[in-house]
């Protein structure tokens, strides 16, 4: 007995150590934010407001928000949420609540930049207590990381979500989190810091942006001092806090997109430890696009326990093809096998398709000779697309 309190003790010691290094107080995340009225920035059949958030130059903050719930009475338990967060140069989108709305969900969008949803970036208005905005990419580390950007950003998010649960037409169980670039990295460390999430939505962000081969992202890296890069690799990464995360997620991006690469794109989405789909299109498109029906459908299968979404097994070699397995039950309509040839940096690389074959429950392709890599694109009865991983091209055509 003594032996297991000792463990006990030391278990818990370790915990108190591995709480006190984090940049945020956790404690302090999950206190329910006071709110405030907003007069400006109103719009019809929305509710606007500002949220507290923390301390910036030991000044308070505010976070403007729009929020809004499904007509009718909610249902038992409350309404699934949402918290929408957005990209660089983005604001709180009524839109984008909107969208949440149309598909049964309550919604929240916020400014984390310290402005107004007015006019266009960059001339957004900032407010009297704005926090602090950003600065290029990580342009702040040598602040104090109580005056750093990402430092507020994450948090005003984890508060966010403190904020709905304290709603009571809420279901503090269905709260989950949907974020386009920026927002897609802050979404990646949210839901390794904080685990009342249900599901997260990572659209294009993701971790280990200090290996990018983006050059926007690059050239802030590499400018960095040593000191500054281990700074940004032991506290602000993404992957830092990812592995501890066990929230069901869909890994959205595109082939080729700009900012992220698909290789340190897909190493972040393979940290979580919870359940994982991903789906790739090829496409150079970056923005603040939000009307993917796999988003929703993940999201509705997640809190309403709707028809299961697929589970593919890895991919097999037989034959020379590339081999996947489909879970019992599940129709694929049609599979594509999308492959490149080029060895260059992954957002340069041109990509191709061509039909896969469909036999009961399992799916062949093949690609053609000189590919590098390829991944499978499944749709299924229902019309979703979702991907596998990207595989390194072993397979070929005999």
């Amino acid at each position: 007995m003594r032996k297991f309190l000792l463990c006990i003790l030391t278990l818990s010691s370790l915990f108190a150590a591995a709480q006190s290094s984090l940049p945020w107080d956790l404690s302090r995340l999950r206190e329910t934010p006071r709110t405030y009225p907003a007069d400006s920035c109103q719009v019809p059949g929305f509710r606007s407001f500002f949220y507290e958030g923390l301390l910036y130059k030991s000044n308070p903050t505010r976070v403007f928000a729009y929020y809004k719930t499904p007509a009718g009475t909610p249902p038992p338990g409350g309404w699934p949420a949402v918290i929408c967060v957005h990209g660089g140069g983005g604001t709180a989108f009524p839109a984008w609540v909107q969208a949440w709305v149309d598909h049964g969900f309550a919604a929240i969008a916020m400014d984390l930049e310290g402005h107004l949803p007015l006019g266009s970036h960059p001339n957004r208005p900032a407010h009297t207590y704005g926090g602090p905005p950003r600065i290029t990419t990580f342009g702040d580390i040598e602040l104090a990381k109580e005056e750093q950007w990402y430092y507020h950003a994450v948090a005003d998010v984890s508060r966010a979500m403190s904020l709905l649960r304290s709603f009571k037409e809420i279901n503090p169980q269905q709260i989950g989190i949907h974020g386009i670039s920026w927002g897609g990295v802050i979404t990646a460390t949210v839901i390794g810091l904080d685990d009342r999430f249900a599901f997260a939505i990572p659209v294009y962000g993701c971790g280990y942006l200090y290996n990018t081969t983006a050059p926007g992202f690059k050239i802030h890296f590499d400018a960095m001092t040593p000191r500054q890069l281990e700074t940004y690799q032991q506290q602000w990464d993404p992957s830092v806090y990812l592995n501890n995360s066990k929230t069901p997620a869909l890994w959205a991006t595109g082939t080729n997109d700009p900012a992220f690469p698909l290789d340190i794109w897909q190493r972040t989405a393979f940290m979580g430890q919870g359940p994982r789909l991903q789906s790739l299109t090829i496409t150079s498109k970056h923005g603040h696009q939000w009307e993917q029906p796999e988003i929703f459908a993940f999201a509705r299968q997640v809190v309403k326990d709707t028809a299961a979404l697929p589970k593919f097994t890895m991919a097999t070699a037989e034959d020379g093809q590339l081999v996947i397995t489909l879970p019992a039950g599940y129709e694929a309509a049609k599979a594509v096998v999308c492959y490149t040839a080029d060895t260059i940096n992954w957002q340069q690389r041109q990509w191709h398709s061509a039909p896969a074959t469909i036999n009961g429950q399992k799916i062949k392709a093949a690609a053609p000779e000189g590919t590098t890599a390829l991944f499978v694109n499944i749709t299924g009865k229902d019309s979703l697309t979702y991907s596998t991983p990207v595989y390194p091209a072993m397979i070929r055509k005999r």
